[in-house]
């Protein structure tokens, strides 16, 4: 990927014009076993049960605070645990042509502001490590004690320690309609990513149908998924959404994949440079509480990998 074409999005997002509202607390959970949903699921993305790998857990809170009626500053803390497939989890060494465990524990601040009634936009940068100082194995570990579940001895080899940060943004359109009282819009969306942990450029498209046009146009995919920390407009009574979109990345860096192992020190992958990622979903609730859930897939991430799926929920307080 041309380099110079992630520093010309990240320019263009940081110099656009500041021109959402409700503070709000959000907690997001994804697990690559969707449970009751795992068919569901599977019936989407023709993604069989036993296929799952890759994206173990994910977990985030984060904090938004109004800055302006049109503005808001978010907080977050996240952990995302990466994992190899199916029995080479309980092999003693990572092996070359699946992806070793690693984990990336991050926290981060974000700017989040409708310039007007076209676009939007989001800024952000995250500052975090990859490896075994992220606690991965001690939370998998600790949640498969919790649920008697297996220990999984591949984490002996995983990614080493790569302390770092991102810088991250998003430019959206935000064309919609009302019909009936109800929202509709299809928001294209490119953002950029950059730092020594992850590099990509993407761009893609969300649908949305809801009641209110500032959480229909707050989307994304990646590093830059709103994970449940949603603005909306709307102060009080019911808050509904269903989405549907995706995004294409254009990668060039990703730590999780391309650093070496603590024990055999080699990169066990090769980076695919093209990514795709579906996902559809809803939201629902009466203020100021909403619940959102999403099933979400992505596809190869490096040359000898396969398409992954997983689930997303969240719950946030509006106040």
């Amino acid at each position: 990927m041309n380099k110079s074409l992630t520093r010309i999005a990240l320019f263009t997002m940081f110099f656009m014009t500041p021109v959402v509202q409700a503070d709000s607390i959000a907690l997001s959970l994804s697990n690559d076993d969707a449970g009751i949903f795992q068919p569901a699921l599977n019936k989407i993305y023709s993604h069989k049960d036993e296929a799952r790998d890759d994206y173990t857990q994910g977990l985030f809170l984060g904090y938004s605070h109004d800055v302006t009626d049109s503005s808001q500053l978010s907080f977050h803390i996240a952990q995302d645990i990466y994992s190899p497939s199916g029995d080479n989890k309980r092999l003693p060494t990572a092996i070359t042509g699946d992806r070793a465990f690693s984990a990336f524990l991050y926290t981060g601040v974000e700017w989040n502001s409708v310039a007007n009634s076209w676009f939007r936009y989001r800024l952000g940068t995250d500052v975090g490590v990859i490896g075994p100082d992220a606690g991965g194995q001690q939370v998998q570990n600790k949640a498969h004690q919790m649920i008697n579940a297996e220990k999984y001895q591949a984490w002996d080899d995983q990614i080493e320690n790569r302390y770092g940060y991102t810088v991250k943004g998003m430019l959206s359109l935000t064309p919609d309609v009302d019909i009936l009282g109800t929202n509709v819009g299809i928001y294209p969306e490119i953002s950029a990513v950059s730092g020594n942990l992850f590099e990509y450029v993407g761009y893609g498209a969300t649908l949305a149908i809801g009641n209110d046009k500032i959480l229909n146009s707050d989307n994304g995919y990646g590093l830059l998924a709103t994970r449940g920390l949603m603005h909306t407009s709307k102060n009080d009574g019911l808050i509904y959404k269903i989405f549907a979109g995706m995004e294409r990345r254009e990668v060039d860096r990703n730590y999780t994949l391309q650093g070496k192992t603590l024990q055999t020190r080699n990169e066990t992958v090769s980076l695919n440079h093209t990514v795709d990622e579906y996902r559809i979903g809803a939201t629902l609730g009466y203020s100021p509480v909403a619940f959102t859930l999403s099933f979400n897939r992505v596809s190869p991430e490096f040359k000898t990998g396969k398409d992954y799926s997983f689930v997303n929920g969240s719950v946030t307080f509006l106040f």
